[in-house]
């Protein structure tokens, strides 16, 4: 069995692929001609597989893709080809989580209003407070990270609802998952809406203006997910006219956020630079390499693969 690796990783991480690898042969490509020399003959790959590189994979059936979002990933010959993609689902969920919750517990204590006035040096007490735990949580997406949101909006003592394309069973700690077409619904109940769904071809401008005018208008919207879930221009005018309350974006349907964009501005506006994920984790590159060999043991043993996607999907 061969596996192939491009473009080339750490000689610690190749040791710990290695540690699991047995008899399989481990070509670790420092460059694309090693890779096109060795993917004609490999039945499993790790890393960035192009069209030119598919085109010579004869016996490819496994591809560990490394990133989580696979929708820049997946080009039509691989989505309409008979390899297994899996992603690198769950290794970011808690740390988006904490942004997520970062988000809510600043709007909760007027930290957007305060912020602003450190800045103009203002000492000035008195913003309006919201208490966290009588507040309704909708969770528009519960796999890992939505999950992970999920849990930490509980442990405030909130009341979790949640909508999913495909919901499994319903942990404790969420009261309500429904199927997605359930979303108006659960966009009427929420005090806070965190998107959390991945990118895929139905989340385009899930949530346009007539959609937002469904929140109330004391909600705040939170995306931690993907920019094009969100209709710019609408969630844009819902801020504007007072459609909802406010929203906290580390994503934008248009990257990064042009600098006479409105929104900057907006007092009710939390915005950070598609940073949430922060690969700069010292825990991400563990996780990663962690995923890739659990998944060649259970390749070479015949067992079932992590985090298997749909390709046509993208999740």
């Amino acid at each position: 069995m061969k596996f192939l690796i491009y473009p080339a990783i750490s000689d610690s991480e190749l040791a710990q692929i290695q540690g699991v690898a047995g008899n399989a042969q481990i070509i670790n490509a420092q460059d694309e001609a090693t890779a096109e020399a060795n993917i004609g003959d490999a039945d499993a790959m790790f890393g960035d597989l192009t069209p030119s590189l598919l085109a010579k994979a004869h016996k490819l059936r496994w591809l560990q893709a490394p990133v989580a979002g696979v929708e820049h990933y997946v080009f039509p010959e691989l989505a309409n080809s008979n390899i297994t993609l899996t992603n690198m689902a769950g290794i970011y969920s808690d740390q988006i989580a904490d942004h997520a919750l970062m988000f809510l517990l600043m709007f909760a204590r007027g930290m957007n209003i305060y912020f602003r006035r450190q800045l103009a040096r203002q000492w000035q007490p008195g913003v309006p407070v919201i208490h966290v735990a009588d507040q309704t949580m909708g969770v528009i997406g519960l796999g890992g990270i939505g999950n992970e949101v999920a849990r930490r909006g509980h442990a405030l003592g909130m009341r979790v609802l949640a909508v999913d394309a495909k919901p499994r069973a319903r942990p404790n700690h969420v009261a309500e998952l429904w199927t997605i077409d359930h979303l108006d619904e659960l966009l009427a109940q929420a005090d806070f809406v965190v998107v959390c769904v991945p990118h895929t071809p139905e989340t385009v401008k899930l949530l346009t203006l007539p959609r937002l005018q469904r929140m109330k208008s004391t909600a705040y919207l939170i995306n931690i997910s993907r920019g094009v879930v969100v209709d710019l221009a609408g969630l844009t005018t819902a801020l504007q006219t007072g459609i909802i309350a406010g929203a906290a974006m580390d994503v934008f349907e248009i990257e990064p956020l042009p600098a006479d964009h409105p929104l900057w501005a907006m007092e009710n506006v939390l915005i950070t630079p598609h940073m949430a994920s922060n690969t700069d984790s010292p825990h991400i590159p563990d996780r990663r390499i962690g995923v890739v060999s659990q998944n060649l043991r259970r390749f070479l043993a015949g067992e079932p693969l992590h985090n298997i996607i749909d390709k046509k999907q993208w999740f």
